[in-house]
């Protein structure tokens, strides 16, 4: 079918999580790809009109060979991203009406990690028909930008109320990347400076979702990820994902998933020596040197 498979987007390249320090920039020509980034903290992005503050949890989609330069707004650089490619990815943003080389803002983007993470599952497993599921679930991501940037605009947020967004954004941000921490409700509400019930109620408002279950969830798919991906025992992928127990973690995913863990590696999991970070997935045979996380300047992604 090769026609039909000239119309999948493609994904070259993602990242989920990633934390630069505050000299860290990017400044290059472009990759020649479509690069979505997700900002989970603020930032400054260089645009044909001059610097442009990217509040945390704001966007931009860059379409191939324009010109890329942003970095942390005095703090360290922390997004996750996508590098994909497709011909008809610019008519898909435009149906969507989602801004291209600009700078746009969601009402909330719990969604953009767990659907990269998502993405990163399929391509490390490779099931039969998954260029197609990768390409369903990135169609997906353009209609939630959608949804978002659509509510985002409706909402319009008091000054306390938007204050209150941003934490907590950033606090989903620290929880889902750090799985292996052992968080509890409490100390969530401690970071944010809220009562317990209070946290509960706002974090449902905005996310559609209670942060027990958010958590939980997240932490299921890091861990079919590790069972797929990995050659980590069931007992260290419970540690890795943030279970008290193996007990507690076979039970739970078993509820989750329809099997247990050592049934869903055994099944699904493929001997592999990974040569990159949990972070980052490079799709299908491509091969790239990667420079350190932590450089001043960087062209790499």
């Amino acid at each position: 079918m090769p026609q039909f498979a000239s119309t999948l987007l493609h994904i070259a390249r993602l990242g989920v999580g990633w934390e630069h320090e505050a000299n860290f920039v990017i400044d290059r020509p472009g990759t020649g790809d479509f690069l979505f980034i997700h900002f989970t903290r603020p930032a400054i992005v260089i645009l044909e009109g001059g610097p442009v503050q990217a509040p945390a949890n704001s966007c931009i989609l860059y379409t191939p060979n324009h010109h890329q330069n942003y970095s942390g707004d005095r703090c360290g650089l922390s997004n996750n991203w996508i590098h994909f490619l497709g011909d008809s990815a610019e008519t898909l943003a435009h149906h969507h009406a989602i801004p291209l080389n600009r700078v746009f803002r969601l009402a909330q983007a719990g969604f953009v990690p767990s659907l990269i993470n998502e993405m990163r599952t399929e391509i490390h497993r490779k099931d039969p028909h998954y260029e197609e599921m990768v390409d369903l679930l990135l169609r997906q991501l353009f209609l939630q930008l959608q949804r978002h940037i659509e509510l985002a605009d409706r909402k319009r947020l008091s000054g306390r109320q938007a204050e209150l967004a941003t934490l907590i954004g950033e606090l989903q941000t620290r929880v889902l990347g750090n799985l292996d921490h052992h968080w509890t409700i409490e100390e969530m509400a401690r970071e944010v400076h809220l009562s317990r019930s209070r946290f509960m109620g706002l974090y449902r408002e905005f996310y559609d979702i209670s942060p027990i279950e958010d958590l939980i969830r997240a932490r299921i798919k890091h861990a079919q990820w590790l069972l797929t991906a990995t050659t980590l025992s069931v007992g260290q992928v419970a540690d890795e994902c943030g279970f008290g127990s193996l007990y507690h973690f076979s039970r739970l995913f078993k509820k989750r998933v329809g099997s247990s863990p050592s049934e869903f590696a055994s099944k699904f999991g493929k001997s592999t020596s990974l040569s990159w970070g949990r972070n980052e997935t490079i799709s299908d045979q491509e091969t790239t040197s990667h420079s350190m996380p932590h450089l001043k300047r960087s062209t790499s992604r």
